[in-house]
């Protein structure tokens, strides 16, 4: 093991090689400046030339231990280095300047010296520097200098004629234990085709990747990804670059956003990271009002339900960012609370986090929960959302969703919480299953409490389909590609809404936040604004494309048939629901019909009844009572098209 005085030794003799070296070439500079002055002979017969290079030295010597400029690292020269290599000959020359006619009067020194001396001990110094990084970087970390590619390295096209590029070009050759060999770039500019950035020739379109890639083969060097630099390059775009790069079995990267990162000068490596399926998700962007959130959070004491669930978890996550004076997680599932338990004690040491099993189904421990931790704010995400399996199984999702929703709902009225958001789906829109018809019943039950309690708002929040939630379709997907497929697809033309699982928590914060104290908007529910919707087919396709395949060539995609309950186009609103406004903070107002609070309050107690003694039958009829508009679907019957927020 190194010691500790080692490390200082050694890197002392490292200053003074430095300082030698630029004593050497400070020496040669101003004997270059006396020549020039001179000329040769004559610089020989110059008076005391030997005790004016000795003035000069201690001059040097005396600027140095002032600026420093040794520190600097000659691997990693940059423009501040050369501006104190620059201030220091500056200083430099004035001193040796001041001192030559303090002790000489001036005689034999030249004013040209002056200047002169300054003019080549920065041309010297700075660069004696630069042709050592040159040397570093080109020479020894760049491989195609000596004709072809290391073994052990990967040969990568960039794409992107950027600043970007440029910055991830050097940092692969500062890196000693960089793998990448950069061999080229693509650009769709025309101007830049046949222009080079650090030597690297940019060498045609996207459109010409397939003759690109058989030239470089045909030299011996095999492509096998392409690394794609510019940080915001559309969504669309990149969906070709992607199409057109898997179709020639080149996986495709991307780099990360400099805005992300802590500096594209460091002087490590920029980690190029894989293209993730959000990234293709034609969305708008949102502006996040960080503030408004954080009103709403910060130093209160928040609830969350269904925490160890895919939403719950993430909602937790964001939560805690926003420093909560207590945030109290509950599932009743142990391993996943533990996981995130642990998690948020290691992300956010400083704040307080409560831990409790807590299932939604009994009132009593839900009611225990809140009464000892009085919270201010409450987020219930917790349900049973799976389509197929919640037809296999009504009764549980009447009991967790519809009357797990009123414990907790009851819950806070009791204790006079201030703010309670509901996470719904917009399976609650026309139901054509239990799930979402069960989950239209919360939304009325949270609608009739929110009209009639002044001590707590209810706020829902509706949304579509998030990517890679538990139970979703990413993971199957996911699963199925890793086997090597085939994929399968209920019909090629059913259609979902789609957003990362992050985005929705953030739009859910965003939405609850600017609710808060709008009076006119009690009893309406908030649509996040899911974009386009997605072909769950170019889902498959994009998926299978990710993972360095080709779809229905490497991976086939097969077609099963619509399930029961499931719809080909999911819908954001129901007909009698009126979309009063459009926000530019992603989501939409909409005002669906309220149900009287006594009415849905007794049939929820016959609900709780009939589901208690397993009477199916009764359950279903009662939940039509609640959602009229609730129908099981022929998969013949379909919705004529799905809506988009965007043509409001």
């Amino acid at each position: 093991m190194m010691s500790k005085r080692t490390i200082p030794l050694r890197l002392l003799s490292r200053h003074l090689v430095a300082v030698a070296l630029d004593l050497f070439l400070s020496g040669v500079a101003i004997y270059a400046a006396y020549l020039t002055a001179y000329g040769y002979p004559r610089v020989n017969y110059v008076p005391n030339l030997g005790a004016k290079f000795i003035g000069f030295g201690a001059a040097t010597l005396l600027t140095y231990v002032i600026f420093k400029p040794y520190r600097g690292s000659w691997r990693y020269v940059s423009l501040p280095d050369l501006r104190s290599i620059a201030v220091a000959s500056f200083f430099t020359m004035v001193l040796y300047t001041v001192g030559m006619f303090l002790l000489s009067r001036g005689e034999g020194f030249p004013r040209s010296v002056v200047v002169l001396g300054f003019i080549y001990m920065v041309i010297g110094l700075v660069g004696a520097r630069l042709a050592y990084r040159m040397f570093v970087e080109r020479v020894i970390h760049f491989p195609s200098l000596w004709g072809g590619v290391k073994r052990e390295m990967t040969p990568v096209l960039l794409y992107g004629f950027s600043g970007s590029a440029e910055s991830f070009i050097r940092s692969t050759r500062r890196d000693g234990n960089n793998k990448f060999a950069i061999v080229g770039i693509i650009d769709d500019t025309d101007r830049n085709v046949g222009r080079t950035i650090q030597g690297i020739k940019v060498l045609g379109q996207l459109s010409a990747l397939e003759g690109i890639r058989s030239k470089l083969s045909n030299r011996g060097i095999d492509v096998s990804e392409l690394i794609v630099t510019q940080p915001r390059l559309d969504k669309e775009h990149l969906a070709k670059v992607v199409e057109m790069a898997t179709a020639l079995a080149i996986k495709v990267s991307r780099l990360p956003d400099p805005s992300g990162m802590a500096s594209l000068t460091s002087n490590s490596l920029m980690q190029p990271r894989p293209i993730e399926l959000g990234d293709l998700l034609e969305r708008p962007e949102v502006n996040t009002d960080v503030a408004g959130v954080a009103s709403m959070i910060e130093g209160k004491v928040v609830l969350a339900t269904g925490a160890g669930g895919s939403i719950g978890s993430e909602l937790s996550r964001q939560i805690a960012t926003f420093q909560p004076r207590r945030l109290i997680v509950t599932d009743n599932s142990e391993f996943h609370l533990y996981t995130l338990d642990k998690e948020l004690r290691q992300q956010h040491p400083d704040i307080d986090i409560v831990t409790r099993v807590v299932d939604v189904r009994d009132r009593s421990r839900v009611a225990s929960t809140f009464a000892e931790f009085q919270p201010d704010v409450v987020f219930h995400a917790a349900a049973l959302k799976h389509v197929p399996l919640m037809e296999e199984n009504p009764l549980e999702a009447v009991k967790t969703n519809i009357l797990g929703t009123k414990n907790v709902a009851d819950a806070a009225v009791a204790t006079k919480v201030s703010i309670f958001v509901l996470i719904s789906t917009d399976k609650a829109v026309n139901p054509t299953n239990i799930m979402g018809a069960t989950k239209r019943s919360a939304e009325a039950y949270c609608q009739s409490l929110d009209v009639t309690t002044e001590t707590t708002q209810f706020k829902t929040v509706r949304f579509g389909n998030v990517l890679g939630s538990n139970g979703s379709v990413v993971p199957r997907f996911e699963e199925q590609i890793a086997a090597g497929g085939p994929v399968t697809v209920t019909h090629p033309d059913i259609v979902r809404f789609f957003m990362t699982i992050p985005e929705a928590v953030r739009l859910v914060l965003q939405a609850s936040a600017h609710a808060i104290g709008h009076l006119d908007e009690r009893g309406k529910i908030m649509v996040l604004d899911m974009g386009k919707p997605v072909r769950i087919a170019s889902l498959a396709e994009r998926m299978i494309q990710l993972a360095g395949f080709r779809p229905r060539i490497d991976i086939d995609i097969v077609f099963t048939g619509l399930r029961p309950g499931e719809k080909l186009y999911e819908e954001l609103f129901d007909p009698n629901e009126i979309a009063e406004k459009r926000t530019d903070e992603g989501y939409v107002v909409a005002s669906p019909r309220v149900i009287d609070r006594p009415l849905v309050e007794r049939t929820l107690e016959e609900l709780k009844a009939c589901a208690e003694r397993e009477d199916l039958e009764r359950t279903l009829e009662l939940l039509h009572h609640i959602v009229p508009e609730y129908r099981r679907l022929d998969p013949t019957e379909q919705p004529m098209s799905s809506t988009n927020l965007s043509e409001l």
